[in-house]
């Protein structure tokens, strides 16, 4: 079935939801560093330890991820904007400059907000894109807790934190207009934002 849209008004309009930024890493064929960038990630399953991630059939970094059955999630930092620019280009060498660790799963990339450890549990097709579900086996978060890096409608950004937690805003008391019932609006800035420079990237 054709969509009464284009591939272009589909991906501006996913680009109005907010999302953290990956990197995601690996071991090539030959025991080189292999990685991507990637935003669509998230949890799948706190028990078992699930993560999901997509990658484009396209990709070269989805062969070296097969071959390896696993890999390591590089949650950037807001600093690290021109990094994910760099995993996302093709044909150079996405880790000239880039400071790394090697790790069973695979490189743990330099002032990351947090590290994890995945091996991948199963593979579903979705289009031009592949669903991959793994397991978290170790993970690790920076001591230093930078601000995430985040990305929205083409630019990085990053998170300011509003001034009462989440938790606090959720239990605001709700009041009586008329017949029905409503909860307050939240002061602006409660739940973060997003700002930065532009730049788009995919998971190749």
């Amino acid at each position: 079935m054709v969509a009464p849209f284009d591939a272009t008004e589909f991906r501006r309009t996913l680009g109005y939801l907010p999302t953290g930024v990956t990197v995601i890493t690996t071991t090539g064929e030959f025991g080189e560093p292999v990685g991507m960038a990637c935003n669509s990630f998230m949890s799948v399953s706190l028990n078992p330890p699930l993560i999901m991630i997509c990658a484009g059939k396209e990709s070269a970094t989805l062969v070296d991820l097969r071959r390896s059955g696993g890999f390591c999630v590089n949650i950037l930092g807001s600093g690290q904007g021109e990094l994910c620019r760099q995993f996302s280009v093709k044909d150079i060498d996405r880790f000239a400059g880039v400071p790394w660790t090697e790790s069973a799963a695979g490189p743990e990339l330099g002032d990351a907000v947090a590290w994890m450890s995945c091996a991948i549990e199963v593979e579903h097709d979705a289009g031009d894109h592949v669903i991959i579900i793994a397991r978290v086996t170790a993970l690790r978060v920076n001591p230093d807790e930078p601000t995430p890096l985040v990305f929205h409608r083409g630019k990085f950004g990053s998170f300011r934190e509003g001034v009462e937690p989440l938790a606090a805003t959720a239990a605001l008391p709700r009041q009586k207009v008329g017949g029905s019932t409503r909860v307050p609006p939240v002061a602006p800035g409660a739940y973060g934002y997003a700002q930065g420079y532009a730049y788009g990237y995919a998971h190749r």
